[in-house]
């Protein structure tokens, strides 16, 4: 709260200096909302494939493909947040003696470039910092896509079960 109680607009602000400051979710939210509405479009239209496609019922066929598009964020979020598309090569260098080689300079250091390094790094810190990763705002909005699609696809399912 500001002074005399007036609310200030927050600006989050990335922990890489390179990156702009992040607009507040207010003005970001529409942007989120079209892109759902694409993607609910999108599964509706594999819906209305598989219903023409097939005999099951088109509540049934949009509602089993809602719920695959959000299993598929769901997965994709889980595993971008979670750092876990951050262990694959770390995992393996820290497996056969690799280093990391995320801080070399190739522009300025000519033993690098020519092949030739006598520096011994860390193999296991690119597998550490996979463990403990940074805030991935993208990564928890498709989480949250993906547990509204299961959802919504869901209840239209058991909605439209036909009784017997």
């Amino acid at each position: 709260m500001g002074p005399c109680g007036a609310r200030r607009p927050v600006t989050l602000v990335s922990m890489d200096p390179a990156l702009e400051p992040v607009e507040p979710l207010r003005e970001r939210l529409p942007g989120y909302m079209a892109v759902f509405g694409m993607g609910a479009a999108a599964a509706t239209l594999v819906g209305v494939v598989v219903w023409l496609a097939t005999r099951a019922a088109l509540a049934e066929a949009v509602g089993y493909s809602l719920i695959g598009l959000g299993t598929l964020l769901l997965l994709i979020g889980g595993a971008r947040g979670g750092g876990y598309t951050n262990l694959g090569i770390g995992a393996v260098e820290a497996l056969v003696g690799g280093r990391n080689r995320m801080d070399d300079d190739y522009v300025s250091d000519e033993e690098l470039r020519r092949g030739r390094v006598y520096r011994k790094r860390d193999p296991m810190a690119r597998l550490r910092r996979g463990l403990r990763p940074p805030a991935n705002p993208t990564a928890f909005w498709q989480v949250v896509a993906g547990l509204a699609y299961a959802a919504a696809g869901a209840a239209l399912t058991l909605l439209s079960a036909r009784p017997g």
